[in-house]
């Protein structure tokens, strides 16, 4: 049976919302991505199957008994991206127990009212697939592909130029057909490291798939930063590459345009004042009266990082963090440390939080009121251990391609911040 959800009497939007999601031809569900937990928020059946199909959602075991093997790959990949609070859809075929094949669709987005959750639907689309299917025998590649809401794009691994693109991704890319069918897969990562793409390639030699981070390229120039997932697959004695993007960040942001120098040290500031501080809290907001007047950054954020036991503990200084306790943990999986060790990266800037897909922005700084930051690593001889973060409650406020933000500082901070830890051990 579904979970229970409560509908309190004193919202009367509530009960609309309720009895709208009862109406709806399919499963609405709400998974919390830092418990794990999933509720069902009506009593919808998509089949006889319901229990079945729902539990799909619930039990990794269930999707490889159920959904037919050809659809379990993409599946997985929405369902992580579900769990990353990520939007998705996906299309995938399900085999009931007396042998007939159903289609069913999955769509998700990050819960706008409960940061930590993702909102979704599961349909039953199988009259829709059966119709398809009628009128034009099996399903083109450029049906189904169409069919997925997220940008997709098929390549023939041969010469690696563009074979079927839907239209979202013709959308994100702005190429007209004839362009995009005479271009390769080079021409649109060709913003990445080479050592980047060799990963690529060596993951999909070995594992017939890779997933993680690219900078795909438009017609105008632009690098957007996607979450992006390539799937060999053989069509019709054709060799594809099947890519999944799911954009990350706005186009200004991936492009690195300088959107304004970051700050440097206050000419009256004198870094003897951190020397004389006794605790990271008294640290921290030494280091932030540092900055110049008029600077966009309103806090900071340390992060210590203790990537073994899967935490990283937070200190913040300034309004939006005024209420909050000193080292207060979160989980380093989906954290800024994870993707600045992850992808490398010497640095970490988000332009917008709002459009950020990191567990962590939507946990921990949007709800403060955070727009942007620039978080900034620091390592010592045990690897990654601390992320300074300067944070603003306005968009836009750090420059990506410039030096982080009172760099000069950064040397004497960290040792100031080992003497005062040291004193807490």
């Amino acid at each position: 049976m579904p979970d229970s959800t409560s509908k309190p009497n004193s919202h009367p939007e509530e009960k609309i919302l309720a009895n709208y999601f009862e109406e709806l031809p399919g499963i609405v569900w709400r998974i919390d991505v830092v418990s794990n937990e999933i509720t069902f928020l009506n009593k919808h059946a998509a089949s006889p199957e319901g229990e079945r199909i729902r539990a799909v959602l619930q039990n990794p075991q269930i999707p490889q008994e159920v959904i037919v093997p050809e659809d379990r790959e993409q599946f997985r990949y929405s369902h992580q991206l579900i769990r990353s609070r990520r939007r998705t859809a996906c299309s995938f075929r399900v085999r009931t127990e007396t042998g007939r094949i159903k289609w069913y669709k999955l769509m998700g987005m990050p819960d706008p009212a409960h940061p930590r959750c993702s909102l979704g639907i599961l349909l039953n689309i199988s009259d829709h697939a059966e119709t398809i299917m009628k009128a034009t025998g099996s399903p083109q590649l450029s049906d189904k592909i169409d069919m997925v809401d997220q940008p997709v794009l098929l390549v023939r691994f041969m010469d690696r130029t563009v074979h079927l693109a839907n239209q979202a991704a013709r959308q994100l890319l702005s190429y007209d057909d004839n362009t995009l069918s005479r271009l390769t897969l080079q021409d649109l990562l060709r913003d990445n490291p080479d050592t980047d793409l060799y990963q690529v390639y060596e993951g999909l030699i070995f594992s017939d798939h890779w997933n993680g981070d690219l900078l795909v390229t438009d017609a105008l120039g632009r690098s957007h930063l996607c979450a992006a997932r390539i799937q060999a697959i053989s069509r019709q004695e054709d060799n594809l590459l099947w890519i999944t993007l799911s954009h990350h960040n706005n186009c200004t942001a991936c492009k690195g345009v300088p959107v304004r120098g970051n700050e440097t040290v206050a000419p009256r500031f004198s870094g003897a004042s951190m020397r004389r501080c006794a605790s990271v809290k008294t640290l921290l907001k030494t280091l932030l009266r540092a900055l110049p007047e008029k600077s966009p950054t309103n806090a900071l954020l340390l992060s210590r990082i203790f990537i073994d036991e899967n935490v990283v503990s937070v200190t913040g200084v300034g309004t939006p963090f005024d209420k909050d306790p000193e080292d207060f943990a979160h989980p380093y999986e989906g954290s800024i440390a994870e993707s600045i060790l992850r992808f490398n990266q010497p640095n970490h800037v988000v332009a917008e939080t709002s459009k950020s897909i990191k567990a962590i922005d939507w946990a921990l700084f949007i709800p403060r009121g955070i727009r942007s930051y620039f978080a900034q690593p620091f390592y010592t001889d045990s690897g990654l251990t601390y992320v300074l973060i300067f944070c603003s409650t306005e968009p836009d406020s750090y420059d990506p391609d410039s030096e982080a933000p009172l760099k000069g500082l950064h040397q004497e901070f960290i040792a100031n911040l080992e003497r005062c830890l040291a004193k807490k051990r």
